[in-house]
């Protein structure tokens, strides 16, 4: 390993992680770990001729022919391994490769059940979820009995009767104790979608094919590689340890630095491991949570997001002018957990969407300057803020091809 990076979001998720994994991927004998989250966090790529896709189960370096490598903290799911895998082929003419850790537990079809059918219940009360099942499946792999892991999908006897009692005996045990209801107390129709007996074999189907296209190596597999690119997943706001986010708004996973490092310390690295915090030049929030200083309309004209459209789990895009003192209070205490040799730095995302003048707030009081002078501030304040920051930089506009600004 020559060269190792980590891609990092600061504030709600959303950020352009996607768009700085796939220029920092852009390099030979590549590989791409996806270390949180799953298949909820889709990061947009634009190709240079100008084709983009939302890569949710492989990573963001794929169309610049990145292998992926999933750690054991990423939740594996078949079925949108499966779907994905088929579009990059059919629409991009790309056979994507992937590792996967033997230890990465699996999300079910009745994890996303659950998820969807709660979050449809509580109707205008919903937390926010984008209905994958993520939550569900980490509170139900704390269970022996019920959890699933990469390696145990190929005893498929073994799997067939692990999924008969996730089907029948758990689902109905993790609604009335978490949420006290029964199956029958469902909206729609997801009482019959999870009791339906085509799930099982359409679920052992799609496990049947995750195994038959994927590699199964443990982290050693990093050190096969020159350049390695950690790709995190959602913001440092939705953080599960975040004590400023209301736990029914949070994501179940270490959205930070912790993962990669606890990988990196395992292996050893050679190098010094470049950080990048990244931002857009103003905040976004999709989902339900609380938001300062939002407003009721987009901060400038020129915001264009055709990933996150309004959905009927999330809802529409949320925006706030940046904000300054809690980019700067989330990124430092995101440092503590680094404990391998790094050089920090930030990026920002978007630069090319912001107006002539450019909003901001800095020590609790919302202020404007010209949008040529954004960088320039940002490094002012990091210079004092958090010093230790070695490098500000931004990209204007969707493909690799455009210029990262260093100040």
């Amino acid at each position: 390993m020559k060269k190792c990076s980590i891609v990092i979001g600061s504030l709600f998720g959303d950020e352009g992680k996607g768009h700085m994994t796939d220029i920092l991927c852009d390099a030979p004998n590549t590989l791409n770990v996806r270390f949180n989250g799953g298949a909820q966090a889709a990061h947009t790529v634009v190709t240079p001729d100008g084709r983009r896709h939302a890569f949710r189960h492989f990573g963001a370096g794929t169309f610049a022919g990145a292998v992926t490598y999933l750690t054991s903290d990423f939740l594996v799911n078949p079925v949108e391994f499966a779907l994905e895998r088929d579009k990059l082929i059919k629409e991009f003419g790309i056979v994507p490769r992937e590792y996967v850790n033997p230890d990465a537990v699996v999300t079910t079809l009745w994890d996303c059940y659950i998820n969807q059918a709660i979050e449809t219940y509580r109707g205008a009360n919903r937390h926010g979820s984008c209905g994958m099942g993520i939550n569900e499946t980490v509170e139900r792999s704390k269970n022996p009995r019920y959890r699933i892991t990469v390696f145990e999908l190929l005893n498929k006897p073994a799997l067939r009767e692990k999924l008969k009692m996730i089907q029948g005996e758990y689902v109905e045990k993790r609604l009335m104790s978490e949420y006290g209801l029964s199956i029958s107390d469902l909206p729609g129709d997801f009482p019959k979608l999870i009791a339906e007996e085509e799930a099982i074999e359409m679920f052992m189907f799609f496990a049947e094919e995750f195994i038959r296209n994927v590699k199964i190596f443990t982290d050693s597999v990093i050190l096969s590689y020159e350049n390695v690119v950690f790709e995190g997943a959602q913001g440092l706001l939705l953080d599960q340890n975040n004590p400023d986010c209301l736990p029914e708004h949070c994501t179940t996973s270490n959205t930070g630095v912790k993962n990669a490092m606890r990988v990196l310390k395992g292996l050893g690295p050679k190098v010094p491991v470049d950080i990048y915090y990244m931002s857009r030049c103003y905040m976004t929030r999709h989902g339900a949570g609380p938001m300062a200083g939002e407003l009721i309309h987009k901060p400038y004209e020129g915001v264009v997001d055709l990933t996150n459209i309004p959905n009927e789990y999330q809802g529409a895009l949320r925006f706030a002018y940046m904000d300054f003192d809690l980019l700067t209070r989330e990124i430092k205490k995101d440092m503590k957990n680094i404990s391998v040799k790094a050089n920090v730095n930030v990026a920002f995302t978007c630069l090319d969407q912001l107006d002539a003048a450019a909003k901001f707030t800095q020590n609790g009081f919302v202020d404007s300057m010209a949008s040529s002078r954004f960088l320039a501030k940002a490094k002012a304040i990091f210079d004092d803020e958090i010093p230790m920051v070695n490098g500000i930089f931004a990209t204007s506009g969707l493909t690799r091809r455009e210029i990262i600004q260093f100040v």
